[in-house]
């Protein structure tokens, strides 16, 4: 069994496209989402609408969530005032554009997923199990993670939320972030999405697939959107501006 799992979107339409166009070619069984469709980029509706047309199983992100249910905040760990007002102005336009029905399809979202696959027993979500915007760092001390397998067992946990790609095994248990399709912040702007081979081994393979960049950066500034949105959509540059 061969899955594919996207994250962090992020409104960004080329990177999602490119994302599918490349993992029609892997011989992919089924495709799951950890979730922030929304937010930063410049196309949430048309994002969406791929999710629900390719009938891709999807989680609830943070970003999603405030959108969803016209949070005030996101919960997002931004780090100084101008992050913040950043990030609430990118919330609030994408609030102001979002169709009903697309509201709806967010609201409606899970906030985790638990997936049998064999003898595995997998845990999709967005950031932790504990709480959609919490952070689960590879460099976080490992205790936090022996407590999400004493409380939420399962054999495999899959999520998003850091943009950075990474795997971490704690005694027989596999945590895999998927990285992010339409925001990287680890250096590299590529999107980023994870392929898990269910075998007797469990194999994960991180795929960084081009896309047309510049055309999401040019369309994040035509919208009305920041600059610095833009330069991370261009760079992949792990700017403060962690959602």
């Amino acid at each position: 069994m061969k899955i594919a799992v996207l994250g962090d979107i992020h409104s960004n339409l080329p990177a999602l496209e490119a994302v599918l166009e490349d993992l029609s070619s892997q011989g992919i069984n089924q495709v799951y989402c950890v979730g922030d469709l929304v937010g930063y980029g410049p196309k949430p509706n048309e994002v969406i609408e791929i999710i629900k047309a390719k009938r891709i199983v999807t989680v609830m992100g943070n970003y999603d969530d405030a959108v969803a249910f016209n949070l005030p905040v996101c919960g997002c760990n931004y780090k100084s005032d101008a992050e913040r007002r950043r990030g609430e102005m990118s919330l609030s336009w994408t609030k102001a554009k979002l169709t009903q029905e697309n509201r709806a399809f967010l609201q409606e979202l899970p906030e985790e997923l638990s997936v049998s696959l064999g003898n595995r027993h997998l845990l999709l979500f967005h950031g932790s199990p504990r709480a959609l915007n919490e952070y689960l760092y590879d460099f976080d001390d490992v205790e936090v993670f022996r407590d999400i397998i004493i409380n939420y067992p399962a054999d495999i946990y899959i999520f998003g939320h850091t943009h950075m790609p990474y795997i971490k095994k704690i005694s027989d248990k596999l945590f895999i972030n998927a990285g992010s399709v339409g925001l990287p912040k680890d250096g590299n702007p590529e999107a980023c999405y994870a392929i898990v081979e269910i075998s007797a081994e469990t194999k994960v393979t991180f795929k960084r697939v081009s896309y047309p960049a510049e055309q999401t950066a040019e369309d994040i500034i035509k919208a009305g959107l920041t600059e610095e949105f833009a330069e991370i959509v261009r760079t992949g540059s792990p700017i403060r501006l962690t959602n």
